[in-house]
């Protein structure tokens, strides 16, 4: 228990190193896709494949290429400004979005709430408490509850301009070329 106490704490203070403007529920969002990777955009594979072409002809994009958001399993956040600039193709990044939404964590609804719980617990005695807003932790109380997802929050997209998914530790070395 007391590793994974420290990855919370470290996983969390990396994010805020990077994206100082995060609040709680883009706190939740990293660990939830450290933990389940991009399956829950994976349900309609022609939808994402259109929101990601979609998303990648955006013009403004976060000056982190790639992040590691590993909690319970391995994913890596890889931005789209990677495939703007033919650095990855898009085709690439899609067959590592399929593979990787196969691997997340199989957790129940009720084994991701009380680990969500103990993170938040651990979070509310490491951070800052401007993170916890209370609209923040309302949204993550509402997604805890209902399983699900949430969305950057206005402050983080507003600072960031988040355009990435989430792809397997094995998939982003083998289209980045590098092993992390």
């Amino acid at each position: 228990m007391f590793r994974m106490d420290n990855r919370i704490v470290e996983l969390a203070s990396h994010e805020l190193d990077l994206h100082p403007e995060a609040r709680l529920h883009d706190l939740y969002k990293l660990f939830y896709q450290g933990t389940f990777g991009p399956s829950h955009i994976m349900e309609d594979q022609a939808v994402a494949l259109r929101f990601l072409a979609e998303e990648i002809d955006c013009d403004e994009f976060d000056q982190v290429l790639w992040q590691d958001v590993s909690y319970m399993e391995n994913f890596f956040r890889i931005n789209f400004v990677i495939v703007k600039n033919r650095q990855v193709l898009i085709d690439d990044l899609f067959r590592a979005l399929v593979a990787s939404s196969r691997i997340g964590a199989t957790l129940s609804h009720d084994e991701w709430k009380e680990e969500w719980y103990r993170i938040e617990s651990v979070l509310r005695d490491s951070l800052p408490e401007e993170i916890f807003t209370p609209e923040s932790s309302m949204v993550v109380k509402e997604a805890v509850e209902g399983g699900k997802l949430v969305h950057h929050s206005a402050s983080y997209k507003r600072s960031y301009h988040p355009h990435y998914r989430v792809i397997s530790r094995e998939w982003f070395e083998r289209l980045i070329g590098t092993t992390y």
